[in-house]
């Protein structure tokens, strides 16, 4: 007969879990980083990063809501979920501008799209270190 038996995770403190989660929010993959989860906070932020950094590639733009369309906050809610990356590109103004070339290429879209997942999983990811904080996970 084989029996299992399951440990439960120890929970880390409410402090550190605070601190991951807000870590976690600023620079994706390392809220896991401050809870000790060194190759998954690596992947994570790696994933995340490389996904923002093909939304460039693929010349999509990084939305900021206007109060006339109520679509563009929704997307900006998911473009800020990346973090620290999309104020610093707010502030210099870098993939906000949309010119009508970079709007005909065929990869525009996609690159929206990859800006809005990148944020989306940042977010995940948040709720994830979360998780790992509360012991609710390993």
């Amino acid at each position: 007969m084989y029996s299992e038996q399951l440990i439960a995770p120890t929970p880390a403190s409410t402090g550190k879990t605070i601190a991951a989660c807000v870590a976690g929010f600023v620079l994706p993959g390392l809220g896991h980083v401050v809870l000790g989860k060194y190759i998954r906070g690596a992947l994570i932020g790696a994933v995340i990063i490389i996904m923002f950094v093909l939304g460039f590639v693929m010349e999509g733009h990084l939305y900021k809501p206007e109060s006339q369309d109520w679509l563009t906050w929704f997307f900006s809610f998911l473009d800020v979920g990346i973090g620290l990356p999309y104020f610093v590109c707010l502030a210099n103004d870098w993939g906000f501008q949309v010119t009508e070339a970079q709007a005909a290429k065929v990869t525009y879209e996609y690159g929206n799209t990859f800006f809005c997942v990148a944020g989306a999983l940042n977010m995940l990811s948040v709720m994830d270190a979360y998780d790992i904080g509360v012991g609710r996970k390993a």
